[in-house]
C-alpha cells in the first residue's frame, strides 16, 4: 500500500505539521473544524465558511481572531500560487489551545490554528454526475443539542460509522439517530425531492449544518422558487423520494442511485434531473465567488 502524500501544513501560521502533545484538540477534541474547496485558487464557498466557523467559536466560546486567520490564508495561497497549486481541499482546524491535564481549562488559552492544503485535479462542480451507491449505518448519532449542527472535532461517530464498510463499490453511509430518523451521510447532507417539493432532515439535537446545506436552503433553491421543508425524515420516507441527493462544500451535489439496507435489500432512484439542474446552478454560482486568494 502507497503512503498518502502530506499536505501542506501550517501551525499558527509558520510551515510546518507539528503540534504540542498538550494541545486540547489533541487531548479532547476541544476545537472546530471547516473543509473547503479551493478552486481556480481561490475559496468561492469563503463567506459561508468564515460565517460557520466564526459562529460555532462563539458558541464553543473559543477565541478566533478573523484578521489574523485573514493574514495567515493570503500567506498560504501566495505560496499555492508560487506553486502552480489551483485546485484541492483546504482543511482549517481550530483548537481551544495548548492546556494542562484535566476538562477545565484556563480562559487565558491562545487557540491554535492549523492550515493545511490536499492538492487534487478534481472539479467537483463541473464533473459529470455519477449516481453514488449508499448503505445504511448501523452506528447511530446521539443527541445533544448543544453541539448539534456544529462541526466539532468530536467526529468518532462518524469513524466508527465510516469503518463499517471497506467496499469501494459503496461511496457513503447514511446515519440515523436514535430514533431511527435519516440525519446525514457520514460525510454529507441529505436533501430529498418528493412531489415537488425539497425536505432535508432536522439537525435540533445532532449532525452536522453543512456549507452546502446551507447554501441550497438559504440562496440557490429559493432563487429558483422553491422553499426548502426542514422535517424529521424516517428511512420508509426516504425509500419513497423522487429523488436523493447529497452535498457538501468539497464534492458539491452528487445525486443517490441505491441506498442498501441493513438486510441488503438495495432501493433504487431512476431520476436525476433535478440533481443535474442543481450541479448546472451551483457551477454557475461558484464562477467569481470567493474572497480568499
Amino acid at each position: 500500500m502507497s503512503t498518502p502524500e502530506r499536505p501542506l501544513t501550517w501551525v499558527d501560521g509558520e510551515p510546518g505539521d507539528q503540534l504540542c502533545v498538550l494541545d486540547r484538540g489533541l487531548a479532547y477534541g476541544d476545537g472546530l473544524f471547516e473543509t473547503c474547496r479551493i478552486v481556480d485558487g481561490r475559496v468561492p464557498l469563503w463567506p459561508w465558511h468564515i460565517k460557520r466557523l466564526q459562529a460555532s467559536a462563539q458558541a464553543l466560546s473559543i477565541a478566533l481572531d478573523v484578521t489574523q486567520l485573514h493574514v495567515w490564508l493570503r500567506d498560504v495561497f501566495s505560496e499555492l500560487t508560487g506553486r502552480n497549486i489551483g485546485q484541492g481541499t483546504l482543511k482549517i482546524l481550530l483548537t481551544r489551545g495548548v492546556g494542562g491535564r484535566g476538562y477545565q481549562y484556563s480562559r487565558h488559552l491562545v487557540p491554535t490554528v492549523v492550515l493545511q492544503v490536499y492538492p487534487d485535479s478534481l472539479s467537483p462542480f463541473s464533473d459529470p454526475l455519477t449516481p453514488l451507491r449508499v448503505r445504511v449505518c448501523e452506528m447511530r448519532l446521539a443527541a445533544n443539542k448543544v453541539l448539534a449542527g456544529h462541526k466539532h472535532l468530536n467526529r468518532l461517530e462518524n469513524v466508527l460509522a465510516r469503518s463499517e464498510w471497506q467496499n469501494s463499490n459503496i461511496h457513503e453511509g447514511l446515519m440515523l439517530d436514535n430514533h431511527g430518523c435519516v440525519i446525514e451521510a457520514t460525510a454529507h447532507n441529505v436533501f430529498i425531492w418528493q412531489s415537488g417539493q425539497w425536505y432535508t432532515p432536522a439537525l435540533s439535537e445532532c449532525g452536522v449544518a453543512g456549507v452546502m446545506r446551507q447554501l441550497l436552503m438559504n440562496e440557490l433553491l429559493p432563487g429558483i422558487g422553491y422553499k426548502v421543508k426542514v422535517v424529521p425524515i424516517t428511512l420508509a420516507e426516504m425509500y419513497q423520494a423522487d429523488e436523493v441527493i447529497l452535498c457538501n462544500s468539497n464534492r458539491g451535489i452528487r445525486p443517490v442511485g441505491e441506498i442498501i439496507d441493513t438486510s441488503g435489500e438495495p432501493r433504487r432512484f431512476l431520476k436525476h434531473d433535478n440533481a443535474q439542474a442543481l450541479r448546472a446552478l451551483l457551477g454557475e454560482f461558484v464562477q467569481g465567488k470567493g474572497s480568499v486568494k
